[in-house]
């Protein structure tokens, strides 16, 4: 038994997830004068979004009626068959009007006036830019006052509660306080995707995973999850900050730790070309030959040596270039990288992930009454991702989702409350799962998470195969007998996460071709054109290959 519920509420709407999608949700719903109980596992205005990488965000939106067709051929082309179309043509018409959105919720956003082409787009068009990251929480704070809201900061969503007919009944949460169980009519999940469970990534901490699991648990199917980006990012001179991809075309060579040359530089002929394209794009694409590099990369990541040295001509720092001026100042004056003058070590990080949740054209997922937003969906993207969609994505669909939830309303069922009783029944279930050991000969929560991130780190990383996957697997197998912990919050937050985990791992099993961001050694071609979709049936995971068209 987890103990009593300290505290009751009954609202239309609960928000999990404060980040641009949640906030966008919930400030649609306040116009509607619904009322909302917002969670957030970290303070307001947290997730990905609210995670400065380097010093502004874009937002791509459409350029006019004439962009609209060649827009959408960007994103068929750079999503290899896994996009979803009819949420992309719903983008490029909703996209302008969407990202007016970003001013209600306290940013500053700006029309960049030098148009150029988003990382793997192939025109230019209308892209925002957004920044000042605290100065935009601390006017969502100054917002986000309305009596309508319940605001639930530094709290844990633990579980979707169902009624009887599979149609959302509540939310139970967890924060210092206790146990807190809502009910409401609709839930709108916006908690980011998965890259936070990687040993490296790009995400804050409260991107974990965990929203994704708890969509499965409650019946909800994902798809594309193989499909995860990976950037290049400093291990040193200072570790988990952003390397600007567009620099590469002036790198002199990729050296071992110990100083030896993996792939020479600009200053070689054959290899050139691919430093020039590769400093076109930021993720690994495996649809690119500049690829090579990549793979280069992680072949010589090891347990002892975590990363590659990249060193760079002085030509960069002569670059007149916008793009260029912009990143190097703020990596200098924010960061203090000089990336001639210091040692560059990088190793590919985990981003944005272009799979989650099975969703409609308004967000629902198969679970009535249960919304994915933002990251937590299977949004517009593939097998790539095209530049500056992720947050104009999430805008777009948090105001679909509430224009939907209105109607809605009227035909969801009356809720007879969440009881703790659903909490400890489905606690019950997973005791089996996750099971408590000796502390003597096991592992606390941190230690699980940690070995999650290094397995993930290890097995699913840019370069996999049929063996490593499998060993993969096997480990995360091993660690669910081996929590020592006591508090039943901790074995369902490392449940989700190992189911998670799980999942990423037997998609990329699942998937023998190379496309996109996934990369299979030993099935280094693209094959024929599916996507796997995975649903969670009694702690199972269930695998299907829906096939598309042939490429």
């Amino acid at each position: 038994m987890v103990g009593k519920l300290q505290k009751y509420l009954a609202v239309d709407i609960v928000v999990v997830g404060s980040g641009i999608a949640g906030l966008t949700a919930t400030k649609e719903a306040l116009k509607k004068h619904y009322t909302v109980a917002l969670i957030s596992q970290g303070k307001l205005g947290s997730g990905a979004s609210f995670f400065p990488l380097k010093g502004t965000l874009g937002i791509q939106a459409t350029d006019g009626e004439q962009d609209k067709q060649l827009f959408r051929e960007d994103i068929s082309r750079v999503g290899a068959d896994m996009e979803n179309g009819s949420l992309a043509d719903i983008y490029i018409d909703e996209i302008n009007e969407s990202v007016k959105s970003l001013e209600e919720i306290g940013f500053k956003p700006w029309l960049r006036q030098d148009k150029r082409p988003a990382c793997f787009a192939k025109y230019p068009r209308n892209i925002y830019l957004i920044k000042d990251w605290e100065q935009a929480r601390e006017a969502a704070k100054e917002i986000f006052t309305d009596p309508n809201l319940t605001m639930l900061t530094e709290t844990k969503a633990l579980k979707i509660v169902k009624d009887s007919g599979d149609k959302a009944r509540g939310i139970i949460a967890k924060n210092d306080e206790g146990y807190i169980g809502i009910s409401c009519k609709a839930i709108i999940m916006a908690t980011g995707g998965i890259a936070g469970l990687y040993k490296h990534n790009l995400y804050p901490q409260d991107v974990d995973g965990t929203g994704i699991g708890m969509l499965l648990a409650a019946g909800a199917s994902v798809q594309n999850m193989e499909f995860i980006q990976f950037i290049p990012s400093f291990i040193k001179p200072k570790y988990k900050v952003l390397f600007g991809e567009h620099t590469l075309k002036y790198c002199e060579g990729m050296y071992d730790l110990q100083g030896h040359k993996l792939l020479p530089g600009i200053n070689h002929k054959e290899f050139r070309k691919l430093w020039e394209e590769r400093s076109s794009y930021a993720p690994f694409s495996n649809d690119f030959a500049a690829s090579k590099i990549d793979k280069v990369l992680m072949e010589n990541i090891t347990p002892t040596q975590e990363g590659v040295e990249l060193r760079f001509v002085p030509e960069l720092y002569k670059d007149e270039g916008e793009f260029y001026k912009v990143f190097l100042s703020w990596l200098e004056d924010t960061m203090g990288i000089n990336q001639c003058r210091d040692t560059v070590v990088v190793a590919p990080f985990a981003h944005s992930c272009n799979g989650g949740a099975i969703v409609n054209s308004v967000g629902e997922t198969k679970v009535s009454g249960v919304y994915a937003i933002g990251e937590a969906a299977s949004g517009v993207e593939g097998a790539n991702r095209l530049g500056g969609n992720s947050v104009g994505n999430a805008l777009v669909m948090g105001r679909r989702a509430i224009a939907d939830v209105e109607k809605y309303m009227d035909k969801a069922p009356v809720s007879s409350g969440v009881l703790l009783a659903d909490l400890n029944n489905w606690l019950a279930n997973i005791s089996n799962t996750i099971k408590a050991v000796d502390p003597r000969i096991g592992l606390d929560k941190q230690s699980i998470v940690a070995q999650i991130g290094e397995i993930l780190h290890r097995h699913g990383n840019i370069v996999r195969d049929k063996q490593s996957l499998k060993q993969g697997i096997a480990l995360l197998n091993k660690l669910n007998r081996r929590y020592a912990g006591i508090k039943p919050e901790e074995i369902i937050t490392i449940y989700y996460q190992l189911i998670v985990a799980k999942v990423l791992l037997s998609a990329m099993l699942k998937r023998e071709e190379s496309r996109g961001a996934h990369y299979r050694k030993d099935f280094p071609e693209k094959s024929e054109s599916y996507r796997i979709k995975i649903h969670l049936c009694k702690d199972k995971l269930q695998l299907e290959k829906a096939f598309t068209k042939h490429k």
